[in-house]
C-alpha cells in the first residue's frame, strides 16, 4: 500500500514538474527573432556556408529553425527577421578598421550581391517585421529593433540564427542588458564548430537568459488571444487575402456556411471540410456575393470557443438584390487554429438548435 502511495506521489510530482518547466508563451508580448537567414549562410555555394565545419549541427539547426518559424506563424507569435545588409563596398565600416568583423568581412568579401537576400525558405511575410539599419554583431547595433520591440509591447525574445557565438550571442547579451527576457532556441542556431556552440551554452547563457530546445518551443503552452485571431481572420477575408485567412485555420477545418446545402443559392451555402475545399469556396464567393457591411457587435470567449454576434449587409451579384441580417458564429479552436466554424443568419441558428 505504501509503495502504491509513493509511486502515485512520484507520478504527480513528475507531472507537476514537467508542467512547471513547460514554456508558457504570451503571444502578445513574445517574438521569434531570426538572425541572418540569408543566402550568405544558407546557400551551399556561399562562403560562410563553406566555413561551417560541423555540417550536421548546421543542417539540423536549419531544419529546426523552419519548424520554429512554422510554429510561430501558426500560433500568432510575432516574427522578427534580423538581416545584415551592407553596401558592396562596405563603406558603412569606414576604412580604418584593424580588428574584428569590420576588418574581416571586407577581407573575405562576404555579404555581396544576392548573398544579402533572404533565403527562399525564410522569406518574411507581409505581417512580419524586418529590422533595418543594423551595422554590428548584435541585432540591436544601429538598428530599429529596440523600437520595434517596445512599440509592440514585446518583452520575451526567442532567438535562432547564425552564428551562435557571434551574432546570436551579441544579440542575446544586449537583449538582457536592455531589459528583455532572452531565450535562445539552442538547436535552432549553429556555430562554426561544436566546441564554439557548447562553450556558449555551458558558460554564457546562464548569465543573460535561458536556453531551450526546439522541442520545448514546439510543446510550449501558448496563451493565444483567440479573439484577435478571429478578428484577423475576418480582416484577411475583407482584404480578399484568402491565403492569410487560411493561415488561421486548421488543416482539417469543418466549415458550415448557414446550412449544408441550398437549392436557391448553392454558391453561398454549404458544408466544407479541409483547407482545400474552403479555399475553393472563398475563391468563388466573390463572384456571387459582395459584402456591403460586416459589423461585429459582440465577441465572447470560453475555453477553446469563441462566439460572435453581428450584423451583415450584402448584395447578390447575379440579381443585384440587397439583403441584411443579424448573424451568429460559433468557432472552436485546436492548437491555436480555427478547427470548427459555424455561421448562422436569421433563423438558421434556431433551426440548428431545434434539429440538435
Amino acid at each position: 500500500m505504501t509503495r502504491k502511495i509513493l509511486l502515485t506521489l512520484f507520478l504527480v510530482i513528475n507531472l507537476y514538474s514537467k508542467e512547471n518547466k513547460m514554456q508558457k508563451i504570451d503571444t502578445k508580448s513574445s517574438a521569434l527573432l531570426l538572425i541572418e537567414y540569408q543566402n550568405e549562410w544558407l546557400d551551399e555555394k556561399s562562403k560562410l556556408y563553406s566555413f561551417m565545419k560541423d555540417k550536421k549541427q548546421f543542417e539540423d539547426s536549419i531544419k529546426n529553425s523552419k519548424e520554429a518559424l512554422e510554429y510561430a506563424r501558426k500560433t500568432g507569435i510575432k516574427v522578427i527577421h534580423i538581416p545584415l545588409v551592407l553596401s558592396d563596398d562596405y563603406k558603412e565600416f569606414g576604412n580604418g578598421a584593424k580588428y574584428g568583423l569590420r576588418a574581416v568581412i571586407p577581407q573575405v568579401m562576404t555579404w555581396q550581391g544576392d548573398k544579402k537576400s533572404f533565403h527562399k525558405d525564410f522569406i518574411p511575410k507581409d505581417d512580419e517585421f524586418v529590422v533595418s539599419g543594423r551595422l554590428g554583431a548584435s541585432g540591436f547595433a544601429g538598428s530599429n529593433l529596440d523600437s520595434i520591440l517596445r512599440n509592440n509591447g514585446i518583452k520575451t525574445l526567442y532567438m535562432t540564427g547564425f552564428a551562435t557565438n557571434v551574432c546570436v550571442e551579441s544579440t542575446f547579451r544586449e537583449a538582457h542588458d536592455k531589459g528583455y527576457n532572452a531565450i535562445v532556441i539552442n538547436d535552432a542556431t549553429s556555430s562554426f564548430t561544436k566546441e564554439e556552440k557548447e562553450f556558449f551554452l555551458k558558460n554564457i547563457v546562464h548569465h543573460f537568459g535561458e536556453s531551450i530546445s526546439t522541442k520545448d518551443f514546439l510543446n510550449s503552452k501558448v496563451n493565444i488571444d483567440k479573439k484577435d485571431i478571429v478578428k484577423n481572420f475576418y480582416k484577411a477575408l475583407k482584404d480578399k487575402n484568402i491565403e492569410k485567412a487560411l493561415s488561421f485555420v486548421d488543416e482539417n477545418i469543418e466549415y458550415l456556411a448557414v446550412k449544408e446545402s441550398s437549392p436557391t443559392l448553392p454558391e453561398l451555402y454549404g458544408k466544407y471540410k479541409g483547407k482545400k475545399e474552403l479555399m475553393s469556396f472563398f475563391s468563388h464567393l466573390n463572384e456571387y456575393y459582395k459584402t456591403l457591411n460586416f459589423d461585429i457587435q459582440v465577441i465572447g470567449e470560453e475555453e477553446n470557443r469563441v462566439f460572435v454576434k453581428g450584423y451583415l449587409k450584402y448584395e447578390i451579384l447575379k440579381n443585384k438584390e440587397i439583403y441584411d441580417t443579424d448573424f451568429m458564429v460559433f468557432i472552436e479552436f485546436k492548437n491555436g487554429l480555427i478547427k470548427k466554424y459555424q455561421f448562422f443568419k436569421d433563423s438558421a441558428f434556431l433551426e440548428y438548435l431545434y434539429n440538435k
